[in-house]
């Protein structure tokens, strides 16, 4: 089943709605902007494992990228930023 895109910035708009001026978008890598929008599957090296999997957001007034491991998943551990690697697009 094919997955429609999603929008990194109407997500960002919904979001400042929301908290107003609380709203911090700082700890969202921009590196992994691409993958949240197309939910493409990638491999993320976080320097101990590598692991696989499509990309998501937290909730709430300070987001971060996450790790979903499959498309069952509705939460995360693993937590995405700009020091850790993506190996496949």
């Amino acid at each position: 089943m094919k997955r429609l895109p999603r929008s990194f910035q109407e997500f960002l708009e919904r979001k400042r709605c929301e908290y107003g001026s609380k709203f911090d978008s700082s700890d969202l890598a921009p590196e992994f902007i691409p993958f949240y929008e197309s939910q493409q599957r990638i491999k993320v090296d976080f320097g101990d494992i590598v692991l696989t999997g499509t990309v998501g957001v937290t909730t709430g007034w300070k987001p971060i990228f996450l790790l979903m491991r499959t498309s069952r998943s509705v939460g995360s551990i693993y937590t995405l930023s700009s020091s850790d690697h993506i190996l496949t697009a």
